[in-house]
């Protein structure tokens, strides 16, 4: 739209003009689009028609004639180097950036996978992660000029973006959990229990069956308030270890009886918490990596998870690859790259440390046990007695209750209510021992009479009166099916030993050493030689095999090496890094027989000529036979927690005598003869083993724990 402005002039003297305005529309262009003005340059509008004609050689398809063709999927594995092509074979360029899918695309997601075998499979978390975790990137480049704890939570942010954790409960915990350890979260609220979720969705499958009545108004009040299973959130609390039980109450009202400057110094205790625990990750990622796995699972008892050992060390080396491909932390990425290492270690010793466990003892020493008895049988009660310094009078906030007097027969009455009861004292168990040795005696004395003993299901007037014992029970009972002879059989069973030597004179030859409980760890495992002399001879000055006067130990030995793997295990070098670290300092048990030092400073006298050196747990190696089936399983690098027994050689010149009462013998009764069966002579440096107590990563390393706010605060904290 133009105005022109058209002006009558009058003489100088006027004091009045007159003014007239003309509008003049601008004519419209075919494609609707305003036309220029006169005189104004052309703008850079394209109009159609005219329509351009297409370059030589390219033909234009009309709509209608327009068919689709997708992405053909590839049945097989890709090889490196695969190209994607379309439908009509042109190559695809892939996209830098993947675009979240709809709820309606996620469901329609294929999640199952084709083997080479043709089985169907369904995927795992960590495969559906890799298809494409080299193409995630963090929303915005990393600023390096932010602080680093920014840095590192932005890039926890970006990492579990478009990432289905919550899917995963178990997996969503452990992402929580690693987030708390490094100090990212102060808190974690825990998940809901499984059988809460299954009574919410009975209860919502309940009303979706139930008819509907939409007359009955009334009872819409009754209906009972149910909703679905929430995702579980993170709950950010103060300290670690702090009660979430009261998480509904509202976080905004401070803990009563505390004034101002006592809020103040707890906020920046827990500021230097976090800020701790996260300069614990950015200054040595590969320490803290390991503190983790090792030490901070076992704390937390996630290290007994099948699955956290297996899906923790995965998760992890997502996001640790993560950092490094975005490069958030240039100047520490060969420190990551080291944490990755650690990772890929924890990908096969973790998930591996319940196959070794499992077949730790083996029969070997299972064998040597029953062949030579039980060598933690006086040190489990030692450690059960309490000590002089663990009364209620010397802990300020023992919760134990007291009572005056033997049992307190009143409050057992009072929580029996009105049924009759009765206390066994200390001195009911002695006599109910004594009737049993009466008992025991007079069956032997009445063996002789071929008196058959009651089973399970006989009659009770079938059973002769001179029986050592009452029946079980009429054949008429419930339970008078017949008894099973495997199940109540306690007939002696063979040692495993024969399953490997046959008879063999082991026990007339060797005998148990130095025993010693301590942490070991795999060094080396040495399988069985090809060809060895067979048992009971040996090679002549030319290599003629000589018969040799039996029993020989030194043939029993070559048997052994013969028959089964030799593991080398070296000590443990750190122990007892806190109070109640996994790795403790080596003991040498009472059971123990022999010349050993006991301390690591100790210094023993010089030992006379010819004589056998003293074993040092702290620095010595030792040699453990295992079978070969089970040195399999274990891996060079892992640690074992367990009691070690020596073999030695039998003196000769001491018969063997054996402790015919070890079975009857009260607990609490010291064995009148420490070790095995015989005197050591010699010892050797084969050993088994006996209760096993834990399994080691060859990474592991303690966690010792930050001090707590009733350490810093006191009780009131």
């Amino acid at each position: 739209m133009a105005a022109t402005v058209e002006s009558n002039s009058q003489p100088a003297q006027s004091q009045t003009a007159s003014i007239t305005v003309t509008t003049v529309s601008a004519p419209a262009a075919p494609n609707g689009r305003p036309a220029p003005l006169p005189g104004e340059e052309r703008g850079p509008w394209l109009t159609f028609p005219p329509f351009p004609k297409p370059p030589p050689g390219v033909e234009l398809i009309p709509f209608s004639a327009f068919k689709p063709a997708g992405i053909p999927l590839a049945v097989e594995p890709t090889e490196p180097g695969y190209i994607e092509l379309d439908g009509l074979g042109i190559p695809t360029v892939t996209l830098r950036v993947h675009h979240d899918l709809t709820a309606m695309e996620r469901r329609k997601r294929k999640r199952t996978k084709v083997g080479h075998d043709g089985l169907v499979t369904r995927t795992t978390w960590y495969e559906e992660w890799a298809d494409g975790e080299e193409l995630r990137r963090t929303a915005t480049a990393i600023d390096p000029s932010i602080p680093r704890i920014d840095s590192l939570h932005q890039a926890a942010y970006d990492f579990k973006h478009g990432r289905p954790l919550h899917i995963n409960q178990e997996l969503a915990q452990l992402w929580d959990r690693w987030r708390l350890y490094i100090g990212l979260i102060s808190g974690m609220q825990p998940p809901a229990s499984r059988k809460k979720n299954a009574a919410i969705r009975d209860a919502l499958a309940a009303m979706a069956e139930a008819p509907a009545d939409d007359d009955d108004d009334d009872d819409e009040d009754e209906m009972p308030e149910t909703r679905p299973p929430q995702e579980a959130s993170v709950l950010v609390t103060n300290d670690e270890g702090a009660d979430v039980s009261a998480i509904h109450a509202p976080l905004t009202q401070p803990k009563p009886g505390f004034t101002e400057e006592e809020r103040q110094q707890r906020r920046e205790y827990y500021r230097e918490v976090r800020d701790t625990k996260i300069d614990r990750f950015l200054n040595d990622p590969e320490t803290a990596v390991k503190i983790f796995f090792s030490g901070y699972y076992r704390d937390r008892g996630m290290i007994f998870s099948r699955k956290f050992c297996r899906d923790g060390p995965i998760l992890l080396s997502f996001f640790l690859n993560f950092l490094l491909r975005n490069r958030v932390f240039p100047e520490s990425e060969k420190d990551i790259r080291k944490a990755v290492a650690v990772t890929e270690q924890a990908k096969q010793e973790l998930p591996h440390s319940f196959v070794i466990s499992g077949v730790i003892p083996d029969d070997f020493s299972r064998g040597c046990e029953l062949l030579f008895g039980t060598m933690t049988y006086s040190t489990v009660w030692q450690n059960a007695a309490p000590s002089s310094g663990d009364d209620d009078e010397n802990r300020p906030n023992a919760k134990r209750q007291k009572m005056n007097g033997p049992m307190a027969p009143t409050v057992l009455q009072d929580a029996a209510g009105p049924n009759p009861i009765e206390v066994v004292t200390p001195d009911t168990m002695m006599a109910m021992e004594e009737d049993a040795k009466e008992l025991f005696a007079d069956a032997n004395m009445n063996r002789e009479q071929d008196v058959p003993a009651p089973t399970w299901g006989a009659d009770p007037s079938e059973t002769p009166e001179s029986a050592p014992g009452p029946s079980w029970g009429d054949a008429n009972a419930v339970w008078g099916a017949p008894e099973n002879p495997n199940l109540w059989d306690t007939t002696p069973k063979a040692n495993p030993l024969n399953e490997f030597f046959g008879p063999t004179v082991l026990p007339l030859t060797h005998t148990t050493g130095v025993v010693e409980r301590s942490t070991r760890r795999v060094k080396a495992i040495i399988p069985p030689p090809a060809t060895t002399p067979a048992a009971g001879q040996r090679k002549g000055k030319k290599g003629a095999v000589q018969p040799r006067t039996w029993p020989d130990p030194a043939a029993v030995e070559r048997d052994l090496e013969a028959r089964l793997v030799q593991v080398v295990l070296i000590p443990w070098h750190e122990w007892d890094v806190y109070d109640k670290a996994d790795v403790t300092k080596p003991l040498i048990l009472p059971e123990s027989r022999g010349a050993a030092i006991r301390e690591e400073d100790e210094v023993l006298p010089p030992s006379e000529e010819g004589a056998s050196k003293p074993h040092n747990p702290f620095k010595d190696e030792i040699t453990l036979l295992v079978e070969p089936s089970t040195a399999e399983k274990l891996l060079v690098g892992v640690g074992i927690e367990a009691t070690w027994v020596q073999l030695a050689r039998v003196d000769p010149s001491v018969p063997v005598q054996l402790e015919t009462d070890a079975i009857t013998k009260p607990h609490n009764e010291p064995k009148k003869h420490v070790g095995g069966p015989g005197e050591p002579a010699v010892p050797t440096k084969y050993w088994y083993m006996e209760q096993v107590l834990s399994v080691l990563p060859s990474f592991h390393t303690e966690m010792v724990p930050l001090p707590t706010t009733e350490d810093v605060f006191g009780n009131e904290a």
